[in-house]
């Protein structure tokens, strides 16, 4: 008994350890994902001036970057579920890690372009990856605040991105920012050492194995009867998310450099500000989504946002709006966080990252136009009213969210029921 009962031990501070492995691993990916992408849209005036663009050409740069991370994502959902969730993150880091600081050496506006969507593959499969990883080291009870941790790692990168823009380009230029994200490329090779697969995974790897006539694909699963209806609304849900998301987030150091005159440390100290409440924000909806549910935490994040978004755009004092970050930080990214569990909750194991990573991505293809289009409306109405119109794609998530599921419960009791069954 005793011999068992320190086996058992054991093993379960095996699985603990893993569990905060995966943490890590899924966190620091995403983390210097969003350093990347904060890179492009700090730098995105200057980038204008090197290379004499108009505000469409340079929303046209950011549309770059989401188009290919789309099509990265799209195909990684697919590649994860094959080959494994932690494979996945080091490819995708170790590649846009690469690529990003080539954009540094770019020398005209059609170089930087094509380095965009090469970086944007690789970033476009990094977050499917980890949220499948973390999901299934997680349990139910917790996964919701795990998976909101690893989403606040968006502001982590998000803060990281503007200090090293504070210090680094008003002494070396935008070029050398880039350079700085050769760092994912050294985390990438640490974490590929240390997390293994999650066991989830490797059972279902075996049980293809040893039935492989019978087994279904990840896509023929997301797109059956049972799953099809799932995967449209998640699809549409993380659509009008990313087309809020990129419509203000690629804007906002240009609307607060050009529009409202502040100048690169005040923008930097804003976006400090912003992702420290987004950074709140996170942990905050994702304790109630493990609380209250995935459905309902939406809704309120959603509904927020809306009325956020609008008092933002109509603020004309800078001290004001410096303060303002936080609080538009905290409600417009933070229910961002539950977005992980939410996704991986919806699709069975064998097709999970699939599932997460087709309709994120493809969310991510539809906002790709949103940079240029709030571009253009920027230079017709002004970037004020350019940012304010997001408000209107918060909206539809919310009708969206109403129409989904909520997942808390039933997947807690199929968690529940696997556990009995392995035992019995």
């Amino acid at each position: 008994m005793k011999g068992g009962h320190v086996v058992a031990e054991n093993s379960q501070s095996v699985e603990r350890k893993r569990r905060w492995q995966s943490l890590f691993a899924s966190f620091s990916g995403w983390t210097l994902d969003a350093m990347d992408w904060m890179f492009l849209a700090l730098c995105l005036p200057m980038i204008g001036k090197t290379f004499d663009l108009s505000l469409p050409s340079m929303g046209l740069l950011a549309t770059a970057t989401i188009a290919g991370s789309a099509i990265g994502g799209m195909a990684g959902g697919f590649v994860a579920d094959k080959y494994g969730r932690v494979r996945m993150l080091t490819w995708t880091m170790t590649g846009y890690a690469i690529f990003t600081a080539l954009c540094g050496f770019a020398h005209s506006f059609e170089q930087l372009l094509i380095l965009r969507i090469l970086v944007g593959i690789f970033l476009g499969g990094e977050w499917g990856a980890g949220a499948s990883l973390v999901s299934e080291y997680w349990p139910e009870k917790y996964r919701a605040r795990a998976t909101a941790f690893v989403h606040s790692g968006w502001a982590v990168g998000y803060g990281l991105a503007s200090f090293f823009f504070m210090n680094i380009v008003p002494v070396f230029g935008w070029r050398a920012l880039f350079w700085v994200g050769i760092i994912p490329a050294i985390v990438a090779v640490i974490i590929r050492l240390n997390v293994p697969e999650p066991e989830q995974w490797v059972k279902s790897k075996e049980l293809a194995s040893t039935n492989a006539q019978s087994v279904k694909t990840p896509s023929s699963i997301i797109f059956s009867k049972a799953y099809l209806s799932r995967t449209i609304l998640a699809t549409i849900l993380s659509s009008s998310m990313l087309l809020a998301y990129w419509g203000s987030a690629s804007w906002l150091p240009s609307y607060l450099l050009k529009t409202q005159g502040l100048s690169i440390v005040s923008t930097g100290i804003f976006l400090i500000l912003l992702n420290a409440g987004a950074f709140c924000g996170h942990l905050s909806l994702g304790t109630l989504a493990d609380k209250k549910g995935r459905r309902w935490t939406f809704m309120i994040g959603l509904g927020a946002s809306i009325i956020v978004t609008i008092i933002y755009v109509m603020i004309k004092d800078p001290q004001v709006l410096l303060l303002f970050g936080f609080v538009f930080g905290f409600f417009t990214y933070g229910y961002f966080g539950t977005m992980g569990a939410y996704l991986s909750e919806l699709f069975p194991v064998e097709a999970r990252a699939s599932g997460v990573s087709f309709t994120f991505s493809a969310g991510r293809f539809v906002s790709m136009s949103s940079p240029y289009i709030i571009g253009w409306i920027g230079t017709a109405y002004g970037l004020a009213m350019g940012i304010g119109v997001t408000a209107a794609f918060y909206l539809i998530g919310m009708i969206v969210t109403w129409m989904l599921p909520e997942t808390r419960q039933q997947v807690a009791v199929a968690e529940e029921s696997q556990v009995l069954s392995s035992k019995a």
